[in-house]
């Protein structure tokens, strides 16, 4: 069976199609999956954070170590969640509230997930969350979906801190 050139021509013509369009249908879900599993993480950071701030509140406030066992809790807390190890930081900076926050004493060489803060009338218990994101770097903060570049963007573009990092951060600041 002969083919004519217009037809030739189409097959061409779908081809191209074809192309353009699978371009287009890769960038658009590359780009939800890139840009909601960081919001997913940062959702996740902030309620793991919350769960740890509701558990401290089974710790005696007269206990002579106050504040070790408030770590000890949150770090249960947040070690019984879902999160992978190597998600797990904290070493957060202290909240800029005009409080005088001590970093919560390390349980088990965890890292300091928190901060506590004593005034006369209240105490105040911030636990935080956070993992670097960056597209390059060691396993440790590399970020999980690799980023992509297509026509000079970059698939997902995520804000950077001061020192030019990505973190993802969630935290929580518990009155006590």
């Amino acid at each position: 069976m002969k083919l004519h050139a217009s037809q030739t021509r189409q097959k061409g013509a779908v081809a191209i199609e074809f192309a353009a369009l699978f371009v287009l249908f890769f960038s658009l879900l590359f780009g939800i999956v890139a840009y909601s599993l960081p919001i997913l993480l940062e959702i996740s950071f902030r309620h793991i954070s919350t769960q740890a701030g509701r558990e401290v509140l089974r710790v005696d406030p007269a206990a002579a170590n106050y504040p070790a066992l408030l770590s000890r809790q949150v770090t249960n807390a947040i070690n019984n969640s879902w999160l992978p190890a190597g998600w797990r930081t904290g070493n957060c900076p202290a909240p800029d509230s005009g409080h005088t926050w001590q970093p919560l004493p390390s349980h088990e060489g965890n890292p300091v997930f928190g901060h506590y803060a004593e005034d006369d009338d209240e105490r105040l218990l911030h636990v935080c969350l956070q993992r670097v994101y960056n597209p390059q770097g060691p396993e440790s903060s590399r970020a999980i979906i690799p980023h992509i570049e297509l026509a000079g963007i970059s698939i997902p573009t995520l804000p950077k801190n001061e020192q030019g990092d990505v973190v993802l951060k969630g935290e929580n600041i518990t009155r006590l």
